[in-house]
């Protein structure tokens, strides 16, 4: 492999050894005797030894320009690491059934390493950043080089993110699902003496939630008045889809995070003069006639983020909505989150989510359910090529000052 092929053209210059070699060959030089009988025949051998020298010579000219060549065009080698990882993400090494397989793994010559960025040795993974990207993983697994790696994760759905890869055939990737989880999202006071409690319940198959009327003597978390939301959903025939999955989304945030929501449906010819805290336009006609505090319009673009903030009260949706896009992106919650202005919302239920991809979903989709061939790590190999090409210098001056060419 090379960096720069384009010189690889210079190999043209090895004509020029080869036809000094061919014109500088002189026929005998012809001598007129005036008799024969001093004349003694000699060995060829002489003469065979000569010959043997020029074309060594050659050989040597002409691998000399073919090395220059090469380290010219930038000529890669490959280098190969006989490394073995086994690589743990955080907060699964205290599981029973995992310590004894880590235990047999590095007694076979494997290197503990945690899952995340740079893969540091699994010593204390107590500073490091629960922030990972398993896509984004695999691609920097890639260029370890690695002769095996096993990889012991979570799989939660929540930090498969970016463009879809595939695993190496030196990668094997097993997922370790979480035991169920439950925790507290908000508590609504219902009066003086009661509040509504809103708990999640999180699986490796599934997160659900579950409302739960208490004393408010016995709430475990702070308690808040249940919020009234006054929303404008504007719409016309071009956004009726995205108007049902709005509106979908906002009766789901009413019965889930136990709010209220006051909805105002109507299209941009009508308007509406009642004040409202937020205003959700879904048209592709100028906002106008709307009192709102707030507003958030579609307008697709090409942001990774499906809604992004474009003034002190203006947010946009980057993308037409149908069930995927909803889907993928929460919108439900990104909703949820700017609604209710309440901060750690989505975190609350995205840090105690358990919910996992499997592996057959989460890699046998890319390229085609093929695993890739293992990635081979390249490095210039200039410093190789000067050696050798200086030992060949000195050669070829060593024959050519004993031939006197």
């Amino acid at each position: 492999m090379f960096s720069n092929p384009l010189y690889l053209f210079s190999l043209a210059g090895l004509a020029i050894p080869i036809a000094i070699h061919l014109l500088s060959r002189k026929e005998g030089k012809v001598i007129k005797l005036g008799s024969v009988r001093h004349v003694v025949e000699t060995s060829t051998q002489q003469f065979k030894g000569i010959k043997l020298n020029e074309l060594i010579l050659l050989a040597l000219r002409c691998a000399m320009i073919i090395v220059f060549s090469l380290l010219l065009s930038g000529l890669q080698c490959t280098s190969q690491r006989n490394e073995k990882w086994v690589i743990v993400e955080k907060g699964l090494k205290g599981f029973p059934n995992l310590n004894s397989i880590l235990d047999s793994l590095k007694d076979n010559d494997y290197s503990l390493h945690l899952l995340v960025n740079g893969f540091p040795e699994l010593r204390d993974s107590s500073g490091t950043s629960s922030e990972i990207n398993y896509w984004h993983l695999v691609e920097e697994l890639k260029q370890e080089n690695l002769s095996d790696a096993i990889v012991f994760s979570k799989n939660n759905i929540n930090y498969f993110k970016g463009m879809r890869t595939s695993l190496p055939e030196n990668v094997r990737w097993i997922s370790q699902p979480s035991p169920q989880t439950d925790f507290t999202i908000r508590a609504v006071r219902l009066d003086s003496d009661s509040a509504m409690l809103l708990t999640g319940h999180s699986s490796f198959d599934k997160t659900y939630f579950t409302s739960k009327k208490i004393s408010a003597n016995a709430c475990p978390i702070t308690i808040t008045p249940q919020d009234t939301i006054k929303i404008a959903l504007v719409s016309d025939a071009e956004f009726n889809y995205d108007h049902k999955i709005i509106k979908a989304a906002l009766l789901a945030i009413e019965k889930l995070l136990l709010v209220k929501i006051e909805l105002i449906e109507t299209d941009p010819s009508k308007g509406s003069a009642i004040p409202t805290d937020w205003c959700l336009w879904l048209s592709s006609k100028k906002s106008e006639g709307i009192n709102a505090k707030k507003n958030i319009r579609v307008v697709p673009s090409a942001a990774n983020e499906l809604i992004a903030q474009t003034g002190t009260s203006q947010w946009i949706i980057t993308k037409r909505l149908n069930q995927e896009v909803a889907l993928r992106n929460n919108l439900t919650m990104q909703l949820a989150t700017l609604l209710l202005a309440e901060e750690n919302l989505e975190d609350k239920i995205s840090i105690n989510d358990q919910r996992i991809v499997s592996d057959s979903i989460a890699w046998g989709n890319a390229n085609g359910g093929k695993k890739t061939q293992a990635s081979i790590q390249q490095e210039p190999a200039d410093r190789y090529l000067v050696v050798l090409l200086l030992t060949l210098l000195v050669i070829e001056r060593i024959l050519a000052y004993q031939r006197n060419q």
